[in-house]
């Protein structure tokens, strides 16, 4: 009927068939292992991320660094400080004509003209 060699050839066939299908759920199980492995390296950094974001917010809520930030980021001052302005002679300062701000001319200069 079938003869050797077909018999043969079928049953390396199925034989292939049967090692392929064994070998593709852990291929599958590779891949899904190193997505795995690629988001838990983005949680730590996320999560290493919110603890610097954490610690900045509790630093946030000191008084004494609010104070800090507010000297610093917006010339705040305490009474009994002294003030000091460094005066530019005006011919150094050379703002355009159409200047909206004169105030900033006075505040450079010492002069509004």
């Amino acid at each position: 009927m079938i003869g050797r060699r077909t018999l043969a050839s079928v049953v390396v066939i199925a034989g292939l068939i049967l090692v392929g299908a064994a070998l593709l759920p852990y291929r599958q199980y590779q891949e899904q292992s190193d997505a795995l492995e690629q988001k838990q390296q983005e949680l730590s950094e996320l999560e290493q991320l919110r603890e610097e974001l954490q610690m900045k917010l509790d630093r946030a809520k000191n008084p004494k660094e609010i104070e800090r930030i507010a000297r610093k980021q917006m010339s705040y001052v305490r009474e009994g400080d002294e003030i000091f302005r460094v005066v530019v002679p005006s011919d150094i300062v050379d703002l355009p004509s159409a200047w909206y701000l004169p105030g900033v001319k006075y505040l450079i200069t010492g002069k509004f003209n």
